[in-house]
């Protein structure tokens, strides 16, 4: 027999093909019986590391192996795995197992190395946008994360958990429940995934500030208006840098953080836009923004301290004047987001580096405020932040994936930039180039075969964009040309050509062409059901109504699929942003 084509998830670090095949006759033959009872869980990990014996086929415990590592020699006198931790040993798993479902009846003989390239592989999940997952999905999700390796998840949470006393916020969002929580640490743990807590306690308040009963403790309780707009909002987003909004954050964080074995906590306190406008004028006015921020900050900080977690925030404040970087509190962790191809994330990360910091990355997926995903940016925005991390020696990644005004995009775009960045994170060089087929298998729980045909459409819906060259950051166009108010269409449409036009309505033809081979009816709708909503923008774009009767027929098909995976919680405020 030739030498064997190997097919991995992620790839591994080394791989060396021995020539020659190990026979696996059917159970209940040794080799064959090790193969069946590879661990998939962390308990299963650990006890099989603790009860090593020899054999033929044999786990090994190895300390020497590196954190999460694991080798793998398949000789012709039997199968070793070698690990010096559960993680390593679960991981080690999983590869021999892909390599078993490849050549079922005969194992090629070869050596594998392999470990981590970043200790830690971070997804973020936006629950708080108006999109809350089932407690069926986000099971799913945590299942599939453990095979893509993911050790940390967190849930970014603003008002959707079940607060103690605070029903008025949450009733109607479908909040996770402190049960649900529990369930979902469980799951985590299970597969060797840290569930870290995540709740915003500075910026992003907006809805806690809208309902009277907390709106004096907002930094403008009546408005404010946009840096980057210029627009008024009526509803105030930052609470105060006062004692009273830290003993709020800490009540709030006492009654959310017991659900959780984790000891560590992402406390937010990204954007806090309104920051000098009312309360703390005076304050910024005599001491800077930045130093009126940072004040405030290690007060949030020393609340997950004193409840003994290492708190995590988001470092964009902190960032904006790099010589405040170092008066941060020391043991805390800020986490660099930037969501843009060409982020400077190699000048952030080696500053960082500098003062000794303690840092994760985070990238996005490109896939909110769209319809069909922005593959192009999203690999790249990845491959930057990964390389960065990697380059000066980060913690890890937090892949994010936000909801931003009102979670429209189908949960599938996320997953060519997930199955990328995440593979990434465990091995930069040797995932350089992905395998969007297998990604799409194991985040959709479908066949190899057809992951392929998924991925294929989802490749085809992320190059959309590219179809025109006008761009707006952080969303796509043809979102833009749906969601707009009529008055502000023309701002989205100038300087858009009719020929771009037709250029991406064709794209979108061959796209729902791929989307139409898909066998799973739920995928199939879900990204049928992006391509029409982006279609329609393109037609509104190009001056033609969407009439009422389709405006309605849409929603109702929206609502249908929304109900699929995520909770009714949400749904009338997204449906009532997709027509402008």
């Amino acid at each position: 027999m030739a030498l064997p084509v190997l097919k991995f998830f992620p790839r591994p670090r080394e791989l060396t093909l021995r020539g020659g095949w190990l026979k696996v006759p059917p159970l209940p033959h040794p080799t064959a019986l090790f193969i069946e009872s590879l661990p998939s869980t962390m308990e299963a990990a650990r006890a099989a590391l603790a009860d090593a014996t020899d054999g033929a086929c044999r786990i090994v415990h190895q300390p020497e192996c590196r954190a999460e590592g694991y080798h793998i020699e398949i000789l012709g006198s039997g199968i070793r795995l070698h690990a010096g931790d559960a993680h390593g040993l679960l991981y080690g798993a999983q590869t021999l197992r892909q390599i078993a479902e490849q050549y079922p009846d005969e194992l090629p003989h070869l050596v594998i190395i392999d470990s981590p390239d970043l200790p830690v592989r971070g997804f973020m999940l936006d629950v708080s946008r108006t999109r809350v997952p089932t407690q069926a999905e986000l099971l799913d999700l945590v299942r599939a994360l453990g095979r893509l390796r993911v050790n940390q998840l967190q849930l970014y949470i603003e008002h959707t958990f079940a607060f103690p006393g605070h029903e008025n916020v949450w009733k109607d969002a479908s909040p996770l429940t402190p049960a649900e929580i529990r369930e979902l640490d469980d799951a985590c743990a299970a597969v060797g995934i840290e569930l870290v807590p995540n709740l915003n306690t500075f910026g992003h308040m907006e809805r806690w500030l809208r309902h009277p009963r907390y709106r004096a403790m907002a930094e403008c309780p009546e408005g404010w208006i946009h840096p980057l707009t210029g627009q008024f909002k009526e509803f105030p987003g930052t609470l105060r840098p006062d004692q009273a909004s830290v003993d709020f954050a800490g009540a709030l964080l006492d009654g959310y953080l017991p659900n959780f074995r984790s000891r560590q906590v992402n406390i937010g306190g990204d954007e806090p836009w309104e920051l000098g406008q009312g309360f703390s004028k005076q304050a910024v006015a005599e001491r800077g923004k930045h130093r009126v921020y940072l004040d405030h900050l290690k007060k949030l900080c020393a609340l997950g301290s004193d409840r003994g977690r290492t708190v995590q925030f988001w470092g964009d404040i902190l960032l904006e004047d790099l010589a405040l970087a170092q008066d941060a509190p020391a043991e805390a962790v800020p986490v660099v987001w930037g969501y843009d191809a060409g982020h400077p994330f190699k000048e952030q990360c080696g500053r960082l580096r500098e003062l000794g910091r303690t840092y994760l990355v985070a990238p996005g997926t490109s896939a909110w405020q769209s319809f069909t995903g922005r593959l192009d940016n999203a690999l790249t925005n990845q491959a930057e932040a990964v390389g960065a991390a990697v380059r000066h020696d980060a913690r890890g990644i937090l892949l994010t994936t936000w909801g931003d005004n009102g979670h429209h995009q189908p949960w599938p775009t996320s997953w060519l930039p997930m199955a990328a960045g995440l593979a990434q994170a465990w091995g930069f060089a040797a995932n350089a180039k992905t395998d969007f087929a297998a990604g799409c298998a194991i985040l959709g729980g479908i066949s190899a075969e057809e992951g392929q045909v998924v991925a294929a459409a989802l490749t085809q819906l992320g190059a959309l964009d590219g179809r025109i060259a006008k761009a707006n950051r952080n969303k796509s166009l043809t979102w833009d040309f749906l969601t707009a108010k009529p008055d502000a269409l023309a701002k989205f449409t100038d300087g858009v050509t009719p020929a771009e036009i037709a250029a991406s309505q064709a794209h979108l033809a061959e796209a729902e062409a791929l989307i139409a081979k898909i066998a799973d009816a739920t995928i199939r709708t879900e990204l049928s059901l992006g391509a029409l909503l982006a279609e329609a923008g393109l037609r509104r774009a190009a001056g033609q109504a969407i009439t009422a009767e389709e405006q309605a027929r849409l929603k109702k098909e929206y609502e249908s699929i929304w109900l699929r995976r995520s909770r009714p919680g949400g749904l009338s405020e997204s449906v009532a942003g997709l027509f402008g």
